[in-house]
């Protein structure tokens, strides 16, 4: 384990790999010795391809109290642990995935502990509890039946460890650089290719039932997912049933969590998760004293036009009863005229208007006398109009009004003249 931690931590150093992801993946070294650290060409589903860290080896599984070793592989982006990381269950070609609601048919795990991945809440050896977890209660891969030729009973077993799910690791103090991986196409990543991966023996037992042989496909190659109903998802036998050695296969210690460990994570984990919501009460009340504020606001602001309406209601109220009153004081006026009116009898029209000095009264008589010369000029054009009167009487009446409408018509302008008024 020193080894590899060692030859971890060079690894990372030569590149430049950022302190939070150091610490990270040396705590996964530590906690799980059958993992190892190298960097491996990823494609993704745009085409592209980028070198990234990956931690790629074996996880202990205790399944129906046997321990069982699964193969996974987790892609780390630069900024780790800021974005969450990518996991694969890496079957071995004696492997077949077994999909679920946790692991799709190309290995690709899709769980909420990493869909909802949030740093410093989430790290690489509580993803790596959970798979455990997950994986013992949904194993993601079973073992296929060997060849006819190869039977089960024909494999050597040593009587001290049985070599059931043994993943081949790199010799210690040596990472070793991977082959790619490519990223699914699809939005729900069926149609991802399966590296080939090493000859290492099945973590799982066999299928119940005979099936054919198919070999393994090529590097690069995407799997059918329509040939896996010649793999039928048998149910896994009793662990007395299997071809395996009686007793229990040794669990690896190097990969187990010890209370010790669990107990600094599990502490670290309430307290982020308290500071988290401690921070989002303290960014709640700041917005709900903010929208108070910024309503306390507005209220007075409200209560600024309230008070300047009133006044100016008030003053159009003052006015308004300064009118009424003005306008009572006219209709009394006006009541009293027409009382007067009424009791004064029937006025002459031409007594109603009365001028002092003689000029001015010749004025006036003047132009009334012209403006009723005009008016009868109007009446003869309307009846030489309508046949009423004939052309001779029509001119003879117009030429006789002529005459007398220009003589008053000199009339006044004369007096105007005297009078001093404007032309």
């Amino acid at each position: 384990m020193t080894s590899n931690l060692e030859a971890c931590r060079r690894f990372l150093s030569e590149n430049s790999a950022k302190e939070a992801l150091q610490r990270e993946v040396e705590s996964v070294i530590i906690s799980y010795a059958d993992l190892r650290l190298k960097k491996e060409e990823f494609t993704f589903n745009d085409g592209t391809s980028k070198a990234l860290f990956c931690l790629n080896g074996t996880i202990p599984v205790l399944y129906k109290s046997s321990t069982y070793n699964i193969p996974v592989a987790i892609f780390l982006y630069d900024n780790h642990p800021h974005k969450a990381p990518i996991v694969y269950v890496r079957p071995t070609p004696t492997m077949q995935i077994k999909a679920n609601n946790f692991v799709d048919t190309n290995g690709l795990v899709c769980l909420p502990y990493i869909s909802e991945w949030k740093h410093p809440g989430s790290d690489l050896v509580g993803l790596l509890a959970v798979l455990q977890v997950t994986f013992g209660e949904r194993p993601p891969v079973f073992s296929r039946l060997p060849a006819p030729s190869q039977p089960i009973s024909a494999a050597p077993y040593p009587s001290s460890y049985p070599q059931v799910g043994f993943y081949p690791q790199p010799a210690p103090g040596r990472i070793e650089i991977g082959s790619g991986w490519q990223m699914p196409t699809s939005a729900n990543m069926c149609t991802m290719p399966m590296p080939q991966m090493p000859n290492y023996n099945s973590p799982f037992p066999d299928s119940v039932g005979p099936t054919p042989n198919l070999p393994n496909p090529p590097h690069g190659n995407p799997y059918d997912p329509q040939k896996t109903e010649a793999f039928p998802a048998a149910p896994f036998r009793t662990p007395e049933t299997l071809c395996y050695p009686t007793q229990t296969p040794a669990y690896h210690t190097t990969g187990s969590l010890t209370e010790d460990q669990l107990l600094p994570s599990i502490r670290s984990a309430v307290a982020d998760k308290i500071r988290r919501e401690q921070q989002e009460l303290i960014y709640q009340y700041n917005d709900e004293l903010k929208a108070i504020g910024q309503t306390q606001s507005e209220l007075n602001d409200g209560r600024q036009k309230l008070r300047r309406m009133i006044e100016q209601m008030k003053e159009e109220q003052k006015k308004a009863s300064e009118n009424l009153e003005k306008l009572e004081r006219e209709n009394k006026e006006l009541d009293e005229l027409c009382a007067n009116l009424d009791s004064a009898g029937e006025v002459d029209v031409d007594e109603a208007v009365f001028i002092e000095y003689p000029l001015y009264r010749q004025l006036v008589s003047s132009f009334a006398k012209e403006q009723a010369i005009e008016d009868a000029m109007y009446y003869l054009r309307e009846a030489l109009g309508k046949g009423v009167l004939d052309l001779d009487t029509y001119l003879e009446r117009i030429r006789r009004l002529s005459k007398d409408q220009f003589e008053l018509r000199s009339t006044v302008l004369l007096c105007r003249q005297e009078a001093g008024l404007p032309g």
